[in-house]
């Protein structure tokens, strides 16, 4: 189960902070240039996996330490990434970044990108990617034999399946589809568990949530004990009142505490990741019925999904 964090609110701050280490003049920003770029609460492969963001994700440079760097993501998590899974950027390049065309990888499956049209011959494979991640389309660049051509965010060039992949600016435009996010979580069933993951090559409790919703241009935060923080109640004692897509919440009943997250897929079942992504059913008797303390039922209203939406947050079109 995912630690438990004191509450943060989603919206961002921008504030300046005392840095360890100095960046790159006018480096502030960066990209993940690997498919899944880990970030560690202290600057070390040893350290405690936080969370992870995926190849394209922007975020903040706060601080150098040797040769990691202190980030922020766009829900606010800061931790340590080492530099060499990141692209910086300074401001005027990340501006560009942001006006330029780009592409959202919707494939459920880990996918590629291929040095040449052909996505059949796997030696020309490279990097792998995966759901939600973010590449800039070539200048000019046209579908050619059913691919895209790509660049990665460190400057190789690709191609990668057309099928794969959704026109950025449309994907963030669109209404959140609670069916689809549920799609894309039964597309995940069996992955392991992972503390701190947050990609579908495995994943924690509140990664699973994350992921799901990101799929419709989401950005729910990060942790379960925040994620019991957004939308609207909803009755917990009424499984009659529960839709498909809520957050169902499980934690310590004398504490209060939440430290686990699924979603509500209906019929008292829920899909989560404990273990594995798998279903388990809220009612007593029922084949996978599990003992966990349902603590809160959270509803995300269109209003709060537009609060939450890509296309509102800055660091994607204009910082």
């Amino acid at each position: 189960m995912k630690k438990i964090f004191a509450v943060t609110t989603v919206i961002l701050s921008l504030a300046s902070e005392n840095a360890h280490g100095e960046t790159p003049q006018g480096m502030n920003w960066a990209l993940p240039k690997v498919s899944v770029a880990c970030v560690r609460e202290n600057p070390g492969h040893a350290s405690e996996l936080g969370t992870q963001v995926v190849m394209g994700t922007p975020v903040r440079v706060i601080e150098s330490r040797g040769a990691w760097k202190r980030i922020e993501t766009p829900e606010g998590y800061k931790g340590f990434v080492i530099d060499n899974s990141l692209k910086q950027l300074s401001t005027a390049e990340m501006n560009a970044w942001q006006r330029a065309k780009r592409v959202v990888v919707t494939a459920h499956d880990q996918t590629y990108v291929y040095s040449v049209p052909d996505t059949t011959k796997n030696s020309s494979r490279v990097s792998d990617v995966v759901n939600g991640v973010v590449l800039e389309v070539q200048t000019g660049g046209g579908v050619v034999n059913g691919c895209i051509p790509v660049y990665i965010p460190d400057g190789r060039k690709g191609y990668i399946s057309s099928a794969s992949v959704m026109d950025f600016d449309k994907w963030a435009e669109q209404d959140c589809n609670k069916g689809a996010v549920l799609d894309l979580a039964y597309s995940l069933m069996g992955i392991p568990y992972l503390w701190g993951g947050t990609s579908t090559k495995t994943m924690d409790c509140s990664g699973l949530t994350k992921i799901c919703y990101l799929s419709q241009g989401i950005i729910l935060p990060r942790n379960a004990s925040q994620q019991a923080h957004i939308g609207i109640g909803v009755d917990k004692s009424d499984i009659d009142m529960f839709e498909t897509g809520d957050l169902l919440l499980f934690g310590n009943k004398e504490t209060g505490r939440v430290n686990h997250v699924g979603l509500y897929i209906g019929k008292g079942r829920f899909i989560h990741c404990s273990g594995r992504v798998k279903i388990n059913s809220l009612k007593r008797g029922e084949a996978g019925y599990t003992p966990l303390e349902l603590l809160a039922v959270r509803r995300l209203t269109r209003e709060n999904l537009l609060e939450m939406s890509v296309k509102r947050h800055k660091w994607y079109f204009g910082i």
